[in-house]
């Protein structure tokens, strides 16, 4: 089910919007459907990661700081290394 939304957008946005949707050849609407799209999933990503991050927490899944610095340290020495 599609449903149309109208969204105030600034004059200087619109005149973008209608000159990339020119020389893609689709109209506007599409361009920002296709937008709206873009930000949902990762909207629906962001909020899953956070649920799974929670529940991690709950269940004492966790680790300290020092040991997160340390993890990125190694690995950052293993990437300049070529390991």
């Amino acid at each position: 089910m599609t449903v149309h939304i109208s969204v105030p957008v600034e004059d200087t946005d619109r005149i973008d919007l209608e000159a990339w949707a020119q020389t893609r050849g689709v109209p506007v609407g599409l361009m920002v459907a296709e937008a709206v799209a873009v930000y949902v999933q990762d909207q629906r990503e962001i909020i899953a990661a956070v649920a799974e991050a929670r529940a991690d927490i709950a269940a004492g899944r966790v680790s300290s700081h020092e040991d997160v610095v340390a993890e990125f340290q190694a690995r950052r020495a293993a990437a300049q290394t070529g390991l």
